[in-house]
């Protein structure tokens, strides 16, 4: 009987560990962000939408076959969906009900598509700011690069078809991939146009966005005001960190320098690596409308400031926002980088969203 009893305790002591396993199997599987994954798919998809029909001024089907492409399940069809345009304020939401939190995206004068908080309306889009870009007359007329007027017709390939260019351009356009779709290409040697093509609905008019290319534009213009002595490589970031410490003066984050966040080795915690940039990282800042600032100044010190490399989009915010101390005000922010690079070297169209 003893024996007996012995056995049922080994057994139900086994049914307990099987049960705590399944259970600790599940929790390991359950996506705890699984909402806010959600919220940032319908931010991807209503920026991506908004730049497409606003900024490069394309119509919905195209929006969809090409800027939507590489998404798994875009919100909705051309033909209609979880999804509002309101051209009048040249905004759009995506979202809402069964398709999570609704996430809207508005369209402003020099500036481009901004992301909007979950709980910013259509009212809220008057008080986003916008920048007065000044046409440049003549761009016509003006040279390539400056302006648009080349000195000699680039080749096309339908009349060059035997070049090796014109081999690498179809395998640009034409090859099978999940991901990927070449809108256009241009190849210089020289200082001269070679080769240009654009995909079915693009010409040389259409603004595309440019993703972290961004990121070479604002590490360019940090390095002017280096050069200025308006900004130091290696002096303190100045940054007032989050959460506030009891006692500040103490506080490890203050070693880490302007040198330490352009070589994205802050030391800070990673939350862009493990998969989780679409659910706690700056993903929230870049599709959700949460504050770019706040996320970048909140991350703890987990390594000494330049003793390790990750990807993190929040520590190039972090230069950016010390360069934006540095310029001393909203208005000299807003005006910097197309006074001080864009407009002089032919970039008049580009906006900075």
């Amino acid at each position: 009987m003893k024996k007996h009893a012995n056995r049922a305790l080994i057994v139900g002591a086994l049914a307990m560990v099987a049960s705590a396993s399944v259970q600790a199997d599940q929790a390991s599987t359950y996506d705890y962000f699984a909402d806010q994954r959600q919220m940032i798919r319908n931010g991807v998809q209503a920026v991506l939408m908004c730049n497409g029909l606003f900024t490069s001024r394309r119509t919905l089907d195209q929006v969809f076959a090409q800027e939507l492409k590489y998404l798994e399940e875009p919100v909705g069809t051309p033909d209609g969906g979880a999804y509002q345009i309101d051209t009048s304020s040249r905004s759009l939401s995506v979202g809402g009900g069964t398709h999570g939190t609704a996430i809207r995206a508005a369209f402003r004068d020099g500036v481009g598509c901004v992301v909007m908080a979950p709980d910013q309306t259509a009212a809220d889009i008057e008080a986003l700011p916008t920048i007065e870009t000044p046409a440049v007359p003549g761009l016509a007329a003006l040279p390539w690069p400056d302006g648009d007027r080349t000195t000699t017709p680039p080749q096309t390939c339908a009349t060059w078809d035997a070049s090796p260019l014109c081999a690498a351009a179809r395998w640009a356009f034409e090859r099978e991939t999940p991901e990927q779709t070449t809108l256009s290409l241009l190849v210089v040697h020289k200082g001269e146009i070679v080769l240009e093509r654009y995909a079915d609905g693009m010409d040389q008019t259409t603004r595309t966005r440019t993703w972290s290319t961004a990121k070479s534009i604002a590490v360019t213009l940090i390095g002017m005001l280096v050069d200025q002595g308006k900004m130091a490589l290696d002096a303190p970031l100045g940054t007032d960190w989050l959460p506030d410490l009891p006692e500040p003066m103490n506080d490890p984050r203050d070693a880490i320098t302007l040198r330490h966040v352009l070589n994205m080795s802050s030391g800070l915690f990673p939350v862009d690596s493990f998969g989780m940039e679409y659910a706690t990282g700056s993903g929230l800042a870049y599709w959700a409308g949460a504050g770019s600032v706040d996320g970048a100044r909140s991350r703890g010190l987990v390594s000494a400031p330049g003793s390790v490399w990750e990807y993190e989009n929040y520590d190039t915010l972090l230069a950016v926002e010390a360069m934006k101390r540095a310029l001393g005000s909203d208005a000299a922010y807003h005006a910097f980088p197309n006074k001080a690079l864009l407009s002089r070297i032919g970039m008049h169209s580009t906006l900075l969203s």
